[in-house]
């Protein structure tokens, strides 16, 4: 089951991306700086051993998904 966010990192910023819900390890919401100053509220979605996507929807949003798609796998 995946579910579908946004996401932020600048070079894909805005194009949707699916994540398979069973590779989520950890999930934080963070303000960054990026390079060009400009600062933004991410959500970090870590899927070891694969890394990390930063996502614009909030945690509770992430956390929503996921409990949506548990919920909707039974």
């Amino acid at each position: 089951m995946y579910i579908t966010l946004t996401n932020s990192a600048p070079s894909h910023k805005g194009q949707r991306l699916a994540i398979n819900k069973d590779l989520i390890a950890t999930i934080h919401n963070s303000d960054i700086t990026r390079e060009t100053g400009e600062t933004e509220n991410v959500t970090f979605i870590f899927c070891p051993p694969h890394g990390t996507w930063e996502v614009t929807e909030s945690l509770e949003e992430v956390v929503g998904e996921l409990n949506n798609a548990a919920w909707n796998n039974k």
